[in-house]
């Protein structure tokens, strides 16, 4: 998610961890099991400050990170244990902007903001996989698809990357820039300044037009079955489902919003501070300031 500040939030599909970073660099971990009452649950630190963060897809209590330095990591959050650094390597030689899991949640990718991308075995400790994906480009958004990279520049371009083969071929989403983007089991979400927003497949191919905002959003995210598209301003949430109908909307007390991710039946939105707020997926009730 882009503009300023940023702010690395990861929720993990149980809803039941939420990470966030702070202005100090730390990555604060938040207990949201009970979402009326979340609570502080730890907190990370490597390198120069962690600007990235990503659970793992397969193994809930893993999550990656990359640091301003360049340092990638990947850490054991159980529950009933404090915070473990489990593995750390030297990523990249400038400042990283994303992180994320391919191949089953077996390697881990870090990328700069321009397209800059190593990946890496997290078991052997081997580089998989080094590419400059975007030529230059601002890259707005990275996921993955399978064992693949997926990047989308803020021009509207998207691309996929094997480590082991070269850079796919370019593919045209859109015509204009794109605001925010996000992912769901089975669709990409991009929309642009206008809060107009194409779905595609897998394959890149447009399957549904919907207006996610009246306004520009400045994030997005989906529901793990693609049924429902929620996004965010400086002070307001709304969601929308596939049909287009907006299923509810509502005014945040936390200003600037930037970050938005949904987990379960909940939605966390995060500003300038490292403390989350927590929305009912389904009504958009604010549960916790």
């Amino acid at each position: 998610m882009r503009t300023s500040p940023y702010r690395a939030m990861a929720f993990r599909r149980d809803a039941r961890r939420l990470t966030v970073s702070a202005p100090n660099g730390e990555l604060a971990v938040w207990d949201t099991s009970d979402p009326e009452r979340p609570r502080r649950a730890g907190r990370l630190r490597l390198g120069r400050g962690i600007v990235a963060a990503a659970w793992n897809p397969a193994v809930e209590d893993m999550l990656a990170t990359a640091s301003i330095d360049g340092t990638g990591a990947v850490w054991r959050l159980r529950d009933d244990r404090p915070p473990q650094l489990f593995v750390s390597w030297a990523a990249l030689p400038d400042r990283p902007r994303h992180v994320g899991w391919v191949a089953g949640g077996s390697w881990v990718y870090v990328m700069t903001g321009d397209g800059r991308t190593s990946v890496w075995d997290v078991g052997s400790g081997a580089c998989v996989g080094l590419a400059d994906l975007s030529g230059g480009r601002p890259v707005l958004a990275a996921h993955y698809r399978g064992d693949e990279v997926v990047i989308v520049t803020e021009s509207g371009w998207a691309r996929a990357w094997h480590p082991k083969r070269r850079p796919g071929e370019w593919v045209r989403l859109t015509g204009k820039p794109v605001s925010a983007c996000t992912w769901s089991s089975t669709l990409l979400v991009a929309a642009g300044v206008d809060g107009q927003a194409t779905c595609f497949d897998a394959d890149f191919r447009s399957v549904q037009a919907l207006r996610v905002a009246r306004e520009r959003p400045r994030a997005l995210a989906c529901s793990e079955d693609g049924r429902l598209v929620a996004s965010c301003g400086d002070t307001w949430a709304v969601a929308v489902d596939r049909s287009g109908t907006v299923r509810w909307e509502t005014t945040l007390n936390t200003m600037s919003v930037r970050s938005i991710d949904i987990a379960g039946d909940l939605i966390a939105v995060c500003g300038p501070q490292p403390r989350p707020t927590l929305l009912a997926l389904t009504t958009g009730a604010e549960l916790a300031v």
